[in-house]
Formats: structure tokens, sequence, C-alpha cells
């Protein structure tokens, strides 16, 4: 089995790239505008498959925009029914608890579901970025499996995540775009790490 990488090195591995504030602030400027955040979300997939491939914190370059867009839109079916989706489920469900008398534990049930949606949804992209099928988003069994196996080392970097949607809120499209960049390459570099080892096949 590969090395383990460790999210504090990750983090600071990454943070230290060359050219990592400009390119945060293009994806993050990107990330405020409907439509247009979908090129943001085609330099976040091709950062997954970079990382995926080179087995290293990885910043690709602002390119090819026809390119990011179509790789945006491939980013965003898996985003749509492995974040957004289990969000929206869980907002409806908050809305309904207190008329069952579950009022005082609306906030904790929702951030815990924006959390554990956060961290499915890394394990989807990778199980998606392994073939580049979008049958294999159908294998939802596998892709909860992969989530629980990993959940313990995923919960820090989904709370990082977390903190910057809960911190930055006036300044979301830095924070969505900021915090998918670090748990992407790190949930990235997790998954590969596994790869191979017969005993978490995936």
């Amino acid at each position: 089995m590969k090395e383990m990488p460790i999210f504090e090195e990750v983090f600071n591995r990454l943070i230290k790239l060359p050219g990592f504030g400009l390119k945060f602030l293009i994806g993050g400027l990107l990330s405020f505008v409907p439509i247009v955040n979908i090129f943001a979300f085609g330099y976040l997939y091709r950062l997954s498959r970079a990382v995926r491939k080179s087995g290293q914190p990885f910043l690709p370059v602002w390119h090819d925009w026809s390119g990011l867009f179509l790789d945006g839109l491939r980013f965003t079916v898996v985003w749509l029914v492995y974040w957004l989706l289990p969000i929206s489920l869980a907002s409806l469900i908050a809305l309904l608890m207190p008329f069952v008398y579950l009022g005082a534990l609306t906030s904790i049930f929702f951030l815990t579901s924006v959390l554990l949606s956060t961290v499915l949804f890394s394990s989807a992209l990778y199980r998606y970025n392994m073939r580049n099928n979008f049958k294999d988003l159908f294998d939802l069994l596998l892709i909860i499996r992969m989530t629980c196996m990993e959940m313990p080392r995923l919960i820090l970097p989904g709370f990082v995540f977390l903190g910057f949607l809960v911190l930055l809120q006036p300044f979301y499209g830095f924070a969505i775009f900021g915090g998918f960049l670090i748990l992407i390459t790190y949930t990235s570099l997790r998954y590969r790490s596994l790869e191979g080892n017969p005993t978490f096949s995936f």
C-alpha cells in the first residue's frame, strides 16, 4: 500500500504551490456567478484527475475554457446527485422537525447532513474518476462503503470545508471553491493510496 497522506501536510503543500493565490482568486470569483461557476467546477474536476494521476497536490493551469466548461458539466452531475440533492433533502427534513418537537436539533441535523454529504460527494467523484463512467455513480452501496471506510480520516477535511461555509458566508464563492479545492486534493490522495490494496478494493 502507498504512503498514507496526512491532511495537515497536504494542506500546507497545496497552499505553498506556485500560483496558488492567483488560481484560488480566479476560481473563487467565478464561483460567485451561476452558470459561470461551471468553469470553476471544471477546474476542480481537472484538479481531482490530476491529483489522482500524479499522486501529488497539483494546481492545473486556467486555460482551454471550452474544455473547462465541459469538465464542469461532468463535475456538476456528481455534485448535483451526491452533494446538492442530499443537502436539499436534509433541508426539507429540517423544516419539518419543529412540527415533531425536534426544532432544537435542526441546526445540528442540517450541519451534520452537510458534512456527511460533502464526504460522500468526494467519494463519488473519485469513484467516477476511476473509469470516467457515469454508470459508476449508480453504485450507491459501493460509494457509501468507500465513505464509511474512510470516514474517520475524512472528518477533519470535511469539518474544514464546513468551517469555510460557516465562517465565510458573505464570500461564499471563495468558501465553496477553496473548501472543495482542499477537500478534493486530500480525498483524491487518500483514495489513491488505497488503490490496489485488496483489503480496500473499490
